[in-house]
């Protein structure tokens, strides 16, 4: 039958050949096994890394050890008000800490850009101190006024003296402080102020000078604004009259003593004022 017939003109079916597998040597083995290990011990090595930076992160931003970062002082000025406001309110704030043993104001304190009866201050002319031998007479320090910023203390009495008590050390060394504090505000808060004069209440038994006044560039502080304005000056409550702290009134005298100075206006050719200044030996 045509079926049981094989027919020699049909294709024969052919098994592919089976693809020859040579196994990998026991040197090449080893190898292998070696790479993939280093690979592995790289790869948890970074992982450890990348997790205790993210771990950091995550401590550092939302932890609750973070530490805040102190203010400077406890009060500050509004920041948006402009120059001369700003010293105003410094001038408001320290002013009214300081008080006489009757509980009264020791002094207002004026503040405004370098003027004098509606005259520009143009410069400011530190004569030297020449009782050390170490200045000559000729010596004078010439300062531009253009950033300065300059404070009155009045008192209440003739020609702005203090009209209660006496003057003393004790009361001068209160004013010298509140000149150091009103300095430091300054130049913390108002911007652009390299240089502060203060001029302190005159003593009414003393006819021949106008009073006395503290002049400070930023320099001469550098330290205590780096500083919190505590660590300067240190009591809790502004003292009074004799009650500065024997530390704190040491880096009073320190800051402010060697610069105090007696104080005259003198015209200049272009119809500007010079402020000079001539220093004082305090007495102890």
């Amino acid at each position: 039958m045509a079926g049981d017939v094989n027919d020699s003109s049909a294709p024969v079916a052919v098994e592919a050949p089976v693809p020859l597998v040579v196994a990998p040597l026991r040197s090449e083995r080893a190898r292998s096994t070696v790479y993939r290990l280093r690979f592995g011990i790289v790869y948890v090595v970074l992982a450890a890394v990348v997790g205790a930076a993210v771990g950091t992160f995550i401590v550092l931003a939302t932890g609750p050890d973070k530490a805040p970062v102190a203010d400077w002082s406890a009060w500050r000025p509004d920041g948006d008000a402009s120059r001369d406001a700003t010293a105003k309110q410094i001038a408001d704030h320290v002013s009214k800490g300081y008080r006489l043993p009757s509980g009264r104001q020791l002094a207002a304190v004026l503040t405004g850009p370098p003027v004098v009866q509606g005259v520009t201050v143009r410069a400011i002319a530190v004569r030297p101190d020449t009782s050390t031998g170490q200045a000559e007479e000729g010596d004078i320090a010439i300062t531009d006024a253009s950033n300065s910023m300059m404070f009155i203390l009045c008192g209440l009495g003739e020609s702005c003296s203090v009209d209660e008590g006496t003057t003393s050390p004790e009361r001068h060394q209160l004013l010298r402080r509140e000149a150091l504090e009103l300095s430091l505000y300054t130049f913390k808060y108002v911007k652009d102020v390299d240089s502060v004069t203060i001029f302190l209440p005159p003593n009414p038994a003393d006819k021949k000078t106008s009073g006395t006044s503290v002049f400070l560039k930023q320099r001469d502080v550098r330290d205590e604004l780096r500083a919190g304005l505590t660590r300067t000056l240190t009591a809790p409550l502004t003292p009074g009259i004799g009650e500065i702290e024997s530390t704190e009134g040491g880096t009073i005298d320190r800051i402010t003593r060697q610069r105090t100075y007696t104080y005259e206006f003198q015209a200049a050719q272009d119809g500007t004022a010079i402020l000079v200044l001539a220093p004082v030996v305090l007495g102890s």
